[in-house]
């Protein structure tokens, strides 16, 4: 069933997934349904070793896809990364990991896509500390750079003063915090390095010292968990 919004609900062994459409929208966050361990090849509880049978019954793990017995997999947890509509059952140190994703996708991830303003300046730019709207696509893809900030009702063309960055071409990410004592350290600025055709680039992020302040430090510290989060899955 396909909706207006490019995506489409499918249904797998595992669950009901909210997909999109065409590949070139999927998340960079996105990760992949782990193929099943044959239930054939699984004659114990992989965690407590406990022997299958009539009574005791093979549960997998949604994450991982390894076999466990009920009491060992017992949780539903919401997983995003995976699309999944509804919670759906995980082994506990999958549930763990998924947890501490989800606060990502509940909090950080809403606040990339809302966007804030920064002073941009990069070595290869016309102008220095330029005004600038920074904000994450819908798909989670690139990261925008407007002249201002869009305006749904409005019928400006918006003017990009820099080159959007995908998510997946970035390679490195420094914060530059401010000490104080009272408040401990913040973020003042970010120096977001990423490929360019053949090359690395690099763009300053600095946040401005108005009312838009406390966003733009907590998009700073969203982007650095979503690098890690990318970097993390790179690993794997």
């Amino acid at each position: 069933m396909a909706s207006d919004s490019g995506k489409q609900l499918v249904k797998s062994k595992s669950g009901l997934r909210m997909i999109s459409i065409e590949e070139k929208d999927n998340s960079p966050f996105q990760l992949l349904e782990p193929p099943w361990v044959p239930d054939m090849q699984s004659k114990e509880c992989i965690k407590c070793h406990s022997k299958f049978d009539l009574m005791k019954r093979r549960h997998h793990c949604r994450r991982c896809g390894l076999c466990f017995c009920n009491v060992c997999c017992a949780s539903k947890v919401g997983l995003p990364r995976m699309n999944f509509v509804d919670p759906v059952r995980m082994c506990s140190e999958c549930s763990v990991v998924t947890k501490k994703e989800n606060e990502f996708y509940d909090k950080h991830l809403k606040c990339l896509i809302t966007g804030s303003f920064f002073m941009l300046s990069a070595a290869d730019a016309d102008e220095d500390n330029i005004v600038t709207y920074v904000k994450l696509t819908a798909n989670h893809r690139t990261i925008m750079f407007n002249e201002e900030k869009p305006d749904r009702e409005s019928t400006k063309t918006s003017r990009w003063v820099y080159d959007p960055v995908d998510m997946i071409n970035i390679q490195n990410l420094n914060i530059e915090t401010t000490g104080d004592t009272s408040h401990g350290f913040m973020p003042k600025a970010a120096v977001l390095k990423y490929k360019y055709l053949d090359n690395s680039k690099e763009v300053i992020l600095k946040v401005p010292d108005d009312n838009s302040k406390k966003q733009s430090m907590a998009w700073i510290v969203a982007l650095q968990k979503a690098v890690k989060m990318l970097m993390s899955s790179k690993e794997t």
